[in-house]
């Protein structure tokens, strides 16, 4: 195998998209992030539950949390983690048990233009990705992802409010 192959990852705010990539007869996942672009020899949605639970969560809980907010959607976005108080979300393209579903972080999301394809998805780092998805339909995940961060914000500030001891910084 090439160098940049490698047989794990753990997501975090440095990830910027997981995308399912054929390799033989196997589905490795294609992992942009914010210093490199790497192959790794899993699945996207098992590095989403790895990184669940290295994170301290499990991706049924993140799933149940976010259904808990939106009801009984698809596709629903999820909180894969917590970094100084800030939900890392990441948002699915199609099913999330899809072997085309590609995962795309919300903080990595610069802009999201239609193309004759589908979309074309800009990442912080300039990368343009092409989807074969309509622009409505990303459009409609990106702000569900968007009202999510805002949820879970408002939640932690009512929390931090609330706490009887405030440190002194």
């Amino acid at each position: 195998m090439p160098a940049n192959y490698v047989n794990g990852y753990l997501m975090s705010f440095n990830t910027y998209l997981l995308q399912p990539i054929q390799y033989d007869s196997k589905i490795f996942t294609r992992v942009i992030d914010k210093h490199n672009e790497l192959i790794v020899t899993r699945k996207p949605l098992h590095i989403l539950r790895k990184s669940c639970i290295s994170l301290g969560t499990t991706y049924e809980a993140a799933k149940h949390s976010a259904k808990r907010f939106f009801g009984n959607q698809h596709k629903l976005p999820i909180v894969v983690a917590y970094d100084y108080g800030y939900p890392c979300i990441f948002l699915p393209t199609f099913s999330p048990n899809s072997i085309h579903n590609i995962w795309i972080g919300l903080h990595a999301i610069s802009n999201i233009v239609p193309s004759k394809m589908g979309c074309i998805v800009t990442l912080k780092n300039d990368k343009q990705i092409e989807l074969p998805i309509q622009y409505a339909s990303i459009s409609k995940q990106f702000v569900n992802a968007s009202m999510l961060y805002k949820h879970y914000m408002n939640e932690r500030k009512e929390i931090s409010q609330d706490t009887p001891y405030h440190p002194p910084f």
